[in-house]
């Protein structure tokens, strides 16, 4: 199923409501451009068995080809959860079903623990200032004119009572073992995701030299910010996905082995290469639900061509689901990556590709 005019966003969420019935997606009347301040989309969900009929239940102005608005579930409840402008301020709405509102908050999020009490947040005035197809288009962040602040960075946010707590800067996380060539960089927090219990959670510190080389350290901690974690990795950690609640996955260069997928054990130094006669070049992978596979994706070849790909784990077996061929217009920060993303049972997943020629969310079946 193609549903052209529609996409989600990124690889570590689930779209699919608790029930697996609801679809969430973003429906969008712009062009193929990059958003500008005023763009607006709609948020909402296509209706189970077809996914054929869209509900709206909002807008928002704070999204980007390739994280959306951050749409995501709450929890195991019927509402739902992403970033909006209000104030002219960068905030998280949570509503029902109906698109009744349930409350704001006073900071966008980045990632949503599973059971729905928890976020982290970061500044994505910084994201749109060192890499735009990340951040939001509108918003004011005096802060984010420093390269290294030492009053903005990650937040702790609790989404019962709405509470929110810094636990990191910019600046202390740039201190903290750092390298020779950080002093004259911008630094930036990206890709924050919780492990499924909800305990602990990752996320990178990225800076950018002046010429416009990105680096990346991967880190985690536990939700209060303690027990901080630094992994050993070699400048480049690009996708994670938990595998439980003490592995990651992350693609990432270890100098001494080379990139690869990698299988980090958390708070050590142990690490296994994962499909290391399969795998060649990066992927958004995401773990299904028993955990006995992960699907992911390539970026487009020479020839334009993605691959969708099935990863057993056990068996170490790599299927290649389908070959997609990504039109020119689609590269740049107007890419669109596949981002592939199971349903809750493992029976199906959904990605967006612009296979068509338009930018589309796709649904798959699998045996």
């Amino acid at each position: 199923m193609v549903r052209e005019g529609y996409f989600y966003g990124f690889h570590d969420k689930c779209p699919w409501s608790p029930d697996n019935t609801k679809l969430l997606a973003h429906k969008y009347p712009n062009p193929l451009k990059m958003p500008v301040a005023d763009d607006e989309i709609q948020v909402g969900y296509f209706t189970a068995p077809d996914y054929d009929s869209f509900h709206q239940i909002g807008t928002t102005k704070t999204w980007n080809w390739q994280m959306g608005s951050m749409l995501q579930w709450l929890g195991n409840e019927d509402k739902i959860i992403f970033n909006n402008f209000i104030d002219n301020q960068h905030r998280a709405i949570i509503v029902n079903l109906n698109g009744d509102r349930i409350k704001w908050l006073d900071r966008p999020v980045a990632t949503i623990s599973k059971d729905g009490k928890w976020a982290v947040s970061h500044s994505f005035i910084r994201l749109q200032k060192s890499v735009p197809a990340y951040g939001y288009a509108n918003g004011i962040d005096s802060s984010a004119e420093n390269a290294c602040p030492d009053n903005d960075g990650l937040y702790l946010i609790n989404l019962k009572n709405g509470e929110i707590r810094l636990l990191f800067t910019v600046e202390e996380l740039a201190r903290y073992e750092p390298d020779d060539e950080m002093a004259r960089c911008y630094h930036y927090f990206t890709h924050p995701l919780f492990s499924p219990d909800g305990l602990r959670f990752i996320f990178f510190h990225r800076w950018v030299e002046s010429s416009g080389q990105t680096w990346t350290r991967m880190f985690s901690c536990n939700r209060d910010g303690s027990d901080l974690h630094l992994f050993k990795t070699s400048g480049v950690v690009t996708h994670v996905a938990w595998k439980d609640d003490n592995t990651i996955l992350a693609y990432a260069y270890k100098k001494e082995v080379g990139d690869h997928y990698y299988l980090f054990k958390d708070i050590s130094d142990q690490f296994e290469i994962l499909g290391k006669q399969h795998f060649s070049s990066d992927g958004h992978p995401q773990f299904s639900p028993d955990r006995k596979y992960f699907i992911t994706d390539t970026y487009p070849d020479r020839s334009r061509k993605q691959r969708l790909i099935l990863y057993d784990i056990y068996n170490n077996i790599r299927e290649d689901l389908a070959v997609l061929r990504s039109p020119f217009p689609y590269r740049g920060d107007l890419r669109c990556d596949l981002h592939p993303r199971w349903n809750r049972d493992g029976t199906a997943i959904c990605f967006d590709s612009s296979h068509t020629g338009k930018r589309a969310l796709c649904i798959m079946n699998l045996n």
